[in-house]
């Protein structure tokens, strides 16, 4: 108890609540700006996550260094400040004031007002650096996250084909309305644009298919193929426990080869169109259309 009262003395005395309580604020103001700036210069969703992460880092090393640096027992020339030789065995405070060195919070250098401030800097830099480079990436197809139109494997203005999502629940109707939604929500593109049911019906007879056939994510590729359709955007809805797993896949219809895949989950039936939402937003940015566009012209539906 008597450790535990010092402490409580200690944090009062070194201006830590103060620490906190401008920490906590700064804090607030730092994202409620990256909130402003991620939604009107189109930076990418985890871009006020990664902020909030790097300021929760520091919480701890700040409030750690407002109580070192208000001032060491033993170090210090406060004349109020006083050390219990119970709490250094075999030292007295005349033993620590004439080798400072032999206080057990001498050598914790590290943290320094100098080094809080350097490392908050670090932390913005990171936070850019990480920010920019996905965006460049993004913009010149390099790696995973590249845009298809910058890999050269979509044109602007180039139709796709949304195939029927397979419905793995037991509501009979869930996959058409699904299906619905996703197309409601790709209309928006500035970038593909979905090919309408007269055209794949007109394929469909060219191939001796069956225009009540269900569009399938199999029939939807060999209709795009037929048709020299690049695209095919398919998708399956399931349910894992109380949840509903939402997947969407954009697929280059003359290879087959899946080039992105999606996963959204929504906790209930009222949570089921903005995930639909975010999927096609997914879909969207991957296609090449740029975040602030998306969000633009995000339709009020999904």
């Amino acid at each position: 108890m008597h450790f535990l009262r010092k402490l409580v003395r200690e944090i009062h005395r070194r201006s830590v609540w103060q620490v906190l309580a401008l920490y906590l604020a700064g804090s607030w103001a730092v994202l409620w700006v990256v909130g402003y700036v991620t939604h009107f210069a189109g930076l990418p969703e985890w871009t006020s996550s990664m902020a909030f992460v790097l300021l929760l880092i520091g919480l701890p090393i700040m409030l750690a260094t407002a109580f070192i640096q208000k001032g060491i027992p033993g170090l210090t020339d406060d004349p109020n400040d006083r050390i219990d030789p119970n709490e250094l065995p075999g030292l007295t405070p005349e033993d620590v004031h004439r080798d400072p060195a032999a206080h057990p919070l001498a050598r914790v250098g590290l943290f320094t007002w100098r080094n809080a401030i350097v490392g908050g800097v670090g932390a913005g830099a990171l936070l850019v650096s990480s920010v920019s480079a996905y965006l460049l990436m993004w913009a010149f197809g390099i790696g995973p996250v590249g845009s298809m139109v910058a890999q050269g494997l979509l044109d602007p203005g180039d139709p796709a084909l949304l195939a029927e999502f397979e419905n793995r629940t037991s509501e009979a109707t869930l996959g058409e309305l699904v299906t619905g939604a996703m197309r409601l929500a790709l209309m928006d593109s500035r970038i593909i644009t979905l090919v309408d049911a007269d055209r794949v019906d007109d394929v469909r007879q060219r191939l001796g298919r069956s225009g009540t056939e269900p569009l399938t994510a199999e029939v939807a590729r060999e209709v795009a193929r037929q048709d020299g359709i690049k695209v095919v955007v398919e998708g399956d809805v399931s349910r894992v426990g109380s949840q509903y797993v939402l997947t969407a896949r954009i697929v280059l219809a003359s290879e087959g080869l899946t080039i992105a895949s999606y996963h959204e989950s929504a906790t209930s039936d009222e949570d089921i169109l903005p995930a639909i939402g975010r999927l096609s937003d997914h879909v969207r940015e991957k296609a090449g259309e740029s975040l602030r566009d998306i969000r633009a012209t995000r339709t009020s539906g999904p």
